[in-house]
Parts: C-alpha cells; sequence; structure tokens
C-alpha cells in the first residue's frame, strides 16, 4: 500500500508536468497486460491500483489464460489469496503437474472456489492417488480434459458429471473402461494412447456420439476382434480415425460410413497392412476417406498398392517410415483423380521414377512434401519441370529436406525457363 499512496501522492502533485502510472490512459494500461509474460505478473500489476484492477478485468475478459499450477505453489498465502480474487474468474485452462505436493490441497481448494470457468485441465504425472481429481468434480464448463500417468495400475476413479459440454478426453499410459465417460452427448473427441483397455460393459457407450478416435499403442484386454467389433458398431458418425495396429479382422473397420481422415502405424512386432480393409474400401472407391496416411515398415504387396490406387476418393496420401514401399508400387496408383497431396518420409527405397508417375497419373496433384529420401535427387524437379510445364501447365510445389535435391538446380536453365510451373522449397517438412 505504501507504493500505491506514493504513487496517489505523485499524481496530485497539480506543480509536476510529469505524466504518472497512475494518469495512464486505460487503453494503455490494457497493452501493459500483454507485454508481461506470466499470469502472476499480471495480477501484481492489476493490484496497483483499483484503476489497474478495472483495467485488468476489461483485458481478461478478452483472453484465454492459461495458470500452472506450480507458478502459484512458490507464492506465499497472501499473494495466494490475491491472485485468485484477481484471476481466477479469467481462467480458462488449468496445467497440474501431480508430481509436485506443495500445497497441494491449498491448491484444490482455490481452484474448485474461484477458477469456476475452466474450459480446458491437462495433467501430468497422475498416480492411482490423483488427489487433484476433485477439482473436476467441483467444475460444471469443462470441454477438455488430457490426463497423462506416470504410474496408475488402476482404472482411474473420475468425477466429470457436471460437465455436460465435454467435448474431448485423452488419456496417456493409463487404464481405460469408458465407465467415466457414459451419458456424454457432446463428447466428440476420444484420445487413449499406450493404455491398457479394459472390456466392459460400457465400453462402447462414450464411442456412439464420436468424431475423433485415436487409439495408440492401446493393448486391449481381449482379442483385438472384439475392439474392432466395437468400433465399428458403435461410431457411425466417426470421421477421424488413427489407430495403432491393422492385422487380422481389422476389415471390420472399413464399414465405418463416415471416416474421412484414417491414420494407421504399425504395432508391436505386426508390420500387416490387412487386405480386406484396403479391399474394402476399394470397391466403395474410398466412400468418405479424403486423408491416408500408413506409418511404419508395413509390408506392401503389388495387391495392397492396386486397391490404394482405386481409392478415389483420396485428395492427401501420406507414407512415413516405409523401406518396403517402391517405385512398382506406384505403378498402380491409377485411380487417384482427386488427390491433391502427397507426402513421403524416410522411405528409402522410392526413386524420381516412383515420384513421377505418380505426377503424371495424378492430375490434380500440386504438393509434394518429401523428407528424408535418400534416393530423390535434381532429375525429379527437371521431369517435373518438364510434366508440369510444357505438357500439361499445371502448378507444382515440392517441399523437400533431406534429400539429394541441391540447391544448384535453382539456377538451371530449365528451373528458370518463364514456362517452368514447379516450385521448389527448401524447409521444414512435417505431416
Amino acid at each position: 500500500m505504501s507504493a500505491f499512496a506514493g504513487l496517489q501522492a505523485q499524481s496530485q502533485d497539480k506543480g509536476s508536468s510529469k505524466c504518472h502510472i497512475l494518469c495512464l490512459h486505460e487503453e494503455i494500461i490494457r497493452h501493459l497486460f500483454a507485454y508481461l509474460p506470466r499470469l502472476s505478473d499480471k495480477v501484481r500489476l492489476a493490484c496497483v491500483a483499483p484503476k489497474f484492477r478495472q483495467a485488468f478485468e476489461s483485458w481478461a475478459r478478452t483472453q484465454k489464460h492459461t495458470l500452472d499450477a506450480e507458478d502459484v505453489e512458490q507464492m506465499a498465502l497472501p499473494d495466494i489469496i490475491d491472485f485468485f480474487k484477481v484471476a481466477g474468474p479469467f481462467v480458462r485452462v488449468l496445467m497440474v503437474n501431480c508430481a509436485s505436493f506443495q500445497k497441494e490441497s491449498l491448491l484444490v481448494e482455490f481452484i474448485s472456489e474461484y477458477c469456476k470457468n475452466i474450459e480446458e485441465i491437462y495433467y501430468t504425472n497422475v498416480t492411482d492417488e490423483f488427489r487433484y481429481r476433485t477439482i473436476m468434480s467441483r467444475l460444471t464448463h469443462l470441454r477438455r480434459v488430457s490426463i497423462d500417468c506416470m504410474d496408475a495400475e488402476d482404472v482411474l476413479s473420475l468425477d466429470l458429471d457436471g460437465n455436460t459440454d465435454l467435448e474431448s478426453f485423452e488419456l496417456i499410459n493409463g487404464c481405460y473402461t469408458g465407465k467415466h465417460l457414459c451419458g456424454f452427448d457432446k463428447l466428440q473427441r476420444l484420445v487413449l494412447r499406450d493404455c491398457l483397455l479394459w472390456n466392459s460393459g460400457e465400453f462402447g457407450i462414450p464411442l456412439r456420439k464420436l468424431r475423433t478416435l485415436v487409439l495408440d499403442d492401446c493393448c486391449f484386454e481381449v482379442m483385438n476382434q472384439s475392439l474392432y467389433q466395437k468400433v465399428a458398431e458403435c461410431c457411425e458418425e466417426l470421421e477421424e480415425l488413427s489407430f495403432s495396429g491393422c492385422d487380422a479382422n481389422f476389415e471390420i473397420i472399413a464399414q465405418l460410413p463416415n471416416l474421412q481422415r484414417c491414420t494407421l502405424k504399425t504395432w508391436m512386432t505386426s508390420n500387416e497392412l490387412n487386405l480386406g480393409f484396403l479391399s474394402t474400401l476399394a470397391e466403395k472407391k474410398g466412400n468418405k476417406l479424403a486423408y491416408f496416411k500408413l506409418t511404419g515398415q508395413f509390408e506392401i504387396s503389388n495387391e495392397h498398392a492396386r486397391f490404394l490406387g482405386q481409392l478415389s476418393s483420396l485428395r492427401e496420401l501420406y507414407w512415413c517410415e516405409n523401406d518396403v514401399l517402391e517405385d512398382d508400387h506406384f505403378k498402380f496408383f491409377n485411380e487417384l483423380p482427386l488427390l491433391k497431396r502427397f507426402g513421403l518420409s524416410f522411405c528409402g527405397r522410392v526413386t524420381d521414377v516412383g515420384l513421377m508417375r505418380l505426377i503424371r497419373k495424378c492430375p490434380q496433384l500440386d504438393i509434394i512434401d518429401i523428407k528424408n529420401c535418400d534416393e530423390i535427387t535434381d532429375q525429379l524437379v527437371l521431369n517435373a519441370v518438364y510434366c508440369c510445364g510444357k505438357a500439361t501447365h499445371r502448378t507444382l510445389v515440392l517441399n523437400v529436406e533431406g534429400t539429394r535435391i541441391s540447391s544448384t538446380v535453382l539456377m538451371h536453365p530449365d528451373y528458370l525457363s518463364p514456362q517452368n510451373m514447379v516450385k521448389l522449397n527448401f524447409t521444414n517438412v512435417t505431416f
């Protein structure tokens, strides 16, 4: 209060020609809050004077504020009280490291009492004790919950019932039954990574309204066939699926009526890419599938390639970390008229020949992303320049990283020609 009294006394000094901080316009004060890095720093500024508190509240209503519980743990109790009274109502995102036990009970109470408008919670290092879980039972506006477990051998006890607007739930390295997610009609995204999935009676209930389902490196309690069956039967509205493993009985997944995006990864020792899954999709010309990504050393035969080449609905196709894919497989990509983007990453057997086959066969293809493919050379660029410029007058962007394409090709007469329709970018390639 002494600092505030001093500022107030200075502001009342009519003989001074200086503009004191209390004389600042509210709009300028709001800009000051934007420059401070941490929410705790913003609160300290807000506590300088009522004018600053008012400016903070006006500014905070337009922002999405994140609170890291560890930032508050180091504060003295009077500062914690001030912090939650000022900033609590404006916190929308909460980050909690459950491995930190300082003032745990105190923080649970303050967060539950003052941060009523939290919409997202991200827990890390969760154990079976999980004392911070009681926060969720006292909130009503949660839309997104993420729980990353450190040592949770049993199914966690959760109470989310008051959060009827829950849209997304993520569990990492835990045990999942579906029990605590029943009755959430707005749940559209479920992400389970490195989890043990229990075949309980409630397992399929949360799947019914999902738009996105991610099952990465998960173990099912019983046969995978049962898991595939539940997904196929329950996920009638599913649009995006990411799955580790595509072995026997996976073909039933192709029956999903609204599947638009699919990512498949190899799982443990299984490199099988279910042929029935691809053939069923091929019979429907891909149905609604627009995005397809394959990651890992899937065993690819000519028959696999033939079915992939019949997924006419595809607009994006990506291959990652596969040394089985080779140039001959591209001979079968004959029915991809809508394909606009193709990605290749860590695929060591594909050469310029294979990619040129794709460019010639796919008239809508206008972006190719290539990362860490050792057999791709300058010749791909020059061949593409000829194919796209003089022959078809179509534009093509090549984004490359970690290939044998050199920057000297940018000075080649064919690349510099006015007829060239190819744009080469040396950039960080991610997909």
